[in-house]
């Protein structure tokens, strides 16, 4: 079964596999950016020096992760040459995975000596469900380069070509953390095939340790969160499901069935088997103390293995492989497909939401834009990362009242929020609309709905919407962020509720500390939280607070210039 396939002329042989990836995948191919596509598209325009282009490149970005090639990188270059077009990105992520594709049934070819099954390890990898999400969605790229590197110094160990292999291994440290593992999978390979090649793989652990190193001393694991590690018994439920979403989310009894078709390949091939199921374990092991963050396209590397185990069965077990790769491709591909799918219905929406603003704003620039009608998917997947921002688009806010349909923190959602007492005087003076979005396109609406407020309980200092509370002591920064040295003030609302504070949003995560007066009496002030370049700050409000309609906010800080982002009353 292993040579049917020679006949076939090798251009057809090589080309197929891509034209497979193609006819599965160009709904994402052709779907549009959403969720935190926006807050990468964005980096650009956090650069204005060589020294900001620096930190835009190395410093730890999403959830404290460091992947210069596979986030930065990837979309300062592709941003800086094409804008906020979202073809490119999705045209380099299909390359990388074609590129992947064909590497594998490289590897696969020289494991098992088929083509056949070389085209079924293909088969089996690109309709993985790990696979699917990667081709849709942009922010996940780095997952697509991280196995085309994981792929590529792996074919470089089996044809001996070392320096190579070092150069992809290297990279591949830039593209994804899990990309440390891969002297273990190399050092399996060696156990397993050829010993002698143990002392040439020795020198990358210590490579690995030191990237390891790197990571966690600029970029520490966060403490609390989805994020945040933990080692306890969940992990075992982790692997169960991670294996059940690997086989193709099917059913517990196929999936059981294929365990034991697993199981009994062992026992024709032993070392093959072993090696493919070191490549799926391997890898995802870093995920495993995520049990609250268990996603799919964590297993578009893991997966690599399922699918070399799948060659090896079809050029060694034949009809009982057949069998099992049926069943397989019969669970996964419908599964592809659907999150292709609706990868791409979920970014035509927010493109038709974007569009809109972009038209209406360039029939009306000055003009505030307020919207209406935005449910929680479309606030996640269409608002919260600034999309607005990423295509240049300035004052564009959630109307007042409208985040009561928005199932989010309240938190999160008053920083979207323009408040109805600078709202509502600039619908009157025409200087601001509210759009109600119908999902075909945005209506406008009346805005008589909106609530009514004395004064703001949120301000944005960057932001010149709000500049009547702007005070004395602040200047406006390239970023449009401001800044302050010595003090500043900020007018703000008092709070409506026993226990409500002041919170101050910092553009900073050095040590530093702040002094606070609000209406002449002075604030005790603690910092509350540190994210990757946002700290806030907590100020506790007096209990004569209460009889306050307005507060007059003093901020005072020592040393250098610091750039803030809001202040807010909850």
């Amino acid at each position: 079964m292993g040579d049917r396939l020679e006949p076939v002329p090798r251009p057809i042989r090589r080309a197929l596999p891509v034209a497979l990836l193609a006819a599965v995948y160009w709904p994402g191919v052709t779907g549009w950016f959403f969720q935190d596509d926006f807050g990468w598209l964005n980096l650009r325009h956090d650069i204005h020096t060589a020294g900001d282009l620096g930190r835009a490149l190395v410093a730890p970005k999403a959830h404290g992760n460091m992947r210069p090639l596979g986030e930065n990188a990837y979309w300062l270059g592709l941003a800086w040459v094409f804008g906020p077009e979202a073809l490119p990105f999705h045209g380099a992520a299909f390359v990388t995975m074609a590129a992947g594709v064909l590497l594998l049934g490289a590897v696969v070819r020289r494991l098992a000596g088929s083509e056949a099954g070389a085209l079924a390890a293909q088969a089996v990898w690109m309709a993985n469900i790990g696979v699917a999400p990667v081709l849709g969605w942009s922010s996940i790229y780095n997952q697509a380069l991280s196995a085309f590197l994981f792929l590529l110094a792996f074919y470089f160990l089996l044809r001996g070509k070392w320096a190579a292999q070092w150069i992809a291994f290297v990279l591949g440290l830039g593209a994804l953390e899990i990309n440390v593992v891969y002297p273990v999978v190399a050092a399996v390979y060696a156990l397993l095939f050829d010993r002698r090649l143990l002392r040439k793989i020795l020198p990358m652990f210590a490579v690995s340790a030191l990237a390891v190193w790197v990571h966690f001393y600029f970029a520490p694991p966060p403490t609390a969160g989805v994020y945040a590690p933990r080692v306890d018994w969940r992990i075992f439920e982790t692997v169960w499901t991670y294996w059940k979403w690997v086989l193709g989310q099917m059913p517990v009894w196929p999936a059981l069935a294929l365990t034991a078709a697993v199981a009994g390949l062992a026992g024709k091939a032993p070392r093959d088997t072993l090696m493919g199921l070191a490549w799926f374990a391997i890898p995802l092991a870093p995920y495993l103390p995520l049990a609250e963050h268990r996603m799919d396209y964590y297993l578009a590397v893991p997966a690599i293995g399922i699918a070399m185990l799948a060659g090896v069965a079809v050029a060694r077990w034949r009809i009982p492989a057949a069998v099992c790769l049926l069943l397989y491709l019969g669970a996964s591909v419908p599964a592809a497909w659907t999150v292709t799918r609706w990868q791409h219905a979920r970014g035509e929406r927010v493109e038709t939401l974007v569009r809109g603003v972009q038209e209406i704003h360039e029939r009306a620039p000055r003009r505030i834009i307020l919207l209406e009608c935005i449910d929680t998917d479309l606030f996640f997947s269409g608002v919260a990362d600034l999309p607005f921002r990423a295509l240049e688009i300035p004052r564009v806010y959630l109307a007042p009242g409208s985040e009561m349909r928005i199932q989010a923190a309240p938190d999160l959602l008053s920083k979207y929020v323009l408040p109805a007492a600078i709202a509502r005087p600039a619908i009157g003076a025409g200087n601001a609309a509210v759009y109600c979005f119908t999902g075909a396109g945005l209506r406008r609406a009346s805005g008589e709905t909106l609530p009514l407020e004395d004064e703001p309980r949120f301000v944005n200092l960057g932001d010149d919407v709000f500049a009547a509370y702007f005070g004395l002591g602040w200047t406006r920064e390239p970023d449009g962020l401001r800044s302050m040295s010595g003090s500043a003030m900020v007018r703000i609302g008092g709070p409506r509720r026993p226990g409500e504070a002041l919170y101050i949003g910092v553009f900073e995560t050095r040590d530093m500390s702040l002094s606070v007066r609000a209406n002449g009496v002075a604030l005790p002030v603690e910092r509350v939280s540190r994210g990757n370049d946002l700290t806030e700050f907590r100020a506790a409000l007096p209990a004569a607070s209460g009889g306050w309609r307005e507060m007059e906010v003093w901020i005072g800080s020592s040393g250098p210039r610091v750039r803030f982002g809001y202040l807010e009353v909850r």
